[in-house]
């Protein structure tokens, strides 16, 4: 059985929830930033990550919260997202053209094969996707492997575990870096749940 996991972070124009005017974030909101790392099942990194600047027009990037125009006005991100060249349709088939280079195909629920999204609170991000890049969404299987539930349990059952697992994290806050802290809370979780001997990431 060959399967993948596809950690992901999107930075977007808002939340995800139901608006004043009547629609939802994760559809009204515009993507600004796609970040993946793909791993194997051993939480190896596969090829190389990921990472798009999706190019939004003013009148788009207007739409955004205030909060996330301070934000991405700071980092400096909105100014990378006015000189990008990628549409998000583009981007999105980036993603799906990554996945194929490195040979992992659409998800086959029969074979269980393929690609799962997985990252940290990542009902927020896969939102995002479903309603903005469809074909992705399909691409990938239907459930994801979301760290923060594996937290949550830990904290309840085995509280020494989940502060083992987050005490390194240093919350960088920068896509990739991000990422890879996830991918290493998860193989603590991995080693002290699941009893696997693993290497380091």
């Amino acid at each position: 059985m060959k399967q993948f996991f596809l950690f992901g972070d999107l930075e977007t124009g808002g939340l995800n929830g139901r608006l004043d005017n009547g629609q939802l974030g994760m559809e009204y909101y515009p993507i600004f930033e796609l970040a993946f790392i793909v791993t194997d099942s051993e939480l190896n990194e596969v090829g190389e990550a990921l990472h798009i600047v999706v190019h939004q027009d003013e009148d788009v990037i207007a739409r955004s919260h205030e909060w996330a125009l301070d934000v991405h006005t700071k980092s400096g991100l909105l100014d990378a997202v006015r000189a990008s060249s990628v549409s998000l349709v583009q981007a999105e088939q980036m993603v799906i053209e990554h996945l194929k280079a490195l040979g992992i195909p659409k998800y086959d629920r029969k074979t269980k094969t393929g690609v799962v999204f997985a990252g940290n609170s990542i009902m927020f991000d896969r939102s995002y996707i479903m309603c903005q890049m469809p074909e992705l969404h399909e691409y990938m299987h239907y459930r994801q492997l979301d760290i923060s539930a594996i937290a949550m349990a830990a904290r309840a059952w085995a509280p020494d575990v989940e502060r083992n697992a987050v005490e390194a994290k240093q919350y960088q806050h920068e896509a990739l870096a991000d990422i890879r802290e996830s991918i290493a809370e998860l193989n603590s979780y991995r080693a002290q749940l699941f009893w696997f001997e693993t290497s380091g990431l």
